[in-house]
């Protein structure tokens, strides 16, 4: 069995430290960088290295167990001109899902839900908007074209949709998707307490709009 053996958020000397040559550091700088490295990835998770497919096939297992789940986080948003940014509370009770956004200034805030066939949102300056699918209302209310149906999934590092062609790192994680002209980047992981590899940082690119998601404070409930 193998072990990825880089820290999953540490730094990237951190990282470096074990590629460094002897030569390059004195022994008394290394010694000390490596005592400090020490201490920032006792904290750290050990991540196995599998083969492609495996560990997305254990989040698929885990989230047909826990349909009901909540994730908190922040977007960021640019379209090569303008920025923005939201936060997010998002919950699933199986295949609907609530979603609250606010901005991050100014105080402007939406909540929406969706299933399979409807979705409504309601909140700053919209009143309340209805129809078949949350996308279109997400981009009218906020000015930005967010594919929420799509990411109700990749937040969980699952693929969407289904024909979506994937590639993987050589540890086995899920690094990329990509369906027309949307690419989504899979650019950091973290372990749980249940040892569950999820995503903690995610990019969706359709140019020239970017879509960056950074996750946090995942729970879980198992389904009936």
């Amino acid at each position: 069995m193998q072990f990825l053996p880089i820290c999953l958020n540490a730094p990237d000397w951190v990282n470096s430290l074990h590629a460094a040559p002897a030569s390059s550091l004195n022994s008394a700088h290394r010694l000390g960088l490596l005592l400090i490295a020490v201490l920032i990835l006792a904290g750290c998770g050990v991540r196995e290295i599998r083969p492609e497919g495996a560990w997305l096939q254990e989040r698929e297992t885990w989230f047909d167990l826990h349909q009901n789940w909540s994730v908190k986080g922040r977007l960021g948003l640019s379209d090569g001109q303008r920025g923005g940014s939201l936060s997010f509370d998002w919950q699933a009770r199986g295949e609907q899902h609530i979603v609250m956004l606010r901005t991050v200034a100014g105080g402007r805030q939406w909540r929406l839900e969706f299933d399979p066939s409807s979705a409504m949102l309601e909140g700053t300056d919209i009143g309340r908007l209805v129809g078949p699918e949350p996308d279109a209302l997400v981009e009218q209310a906020v000015g930005w074209p967010i594919p929420v149906l799509w990411m109700s999934r990749w937040l969980r590092g699952l693929p969407a949709p289904e024909r979506a062609r994937m590639s993987f790192d050589e540890d086995g994680t899920l690094a990329q998707l990509r369906h027309q002209r949307w690419v989504i980047d899979f650019n950091r992981w973290s372990l749980d307490d249940d040892q569950l590899l999820l995503p903690a940082r995610i990019e969706a690119r359709n140019e020239p709009y970017r879509v960056r998601a950074a996750l946090s404070g995942w729970h879980f409930a198992s389904s009936p």
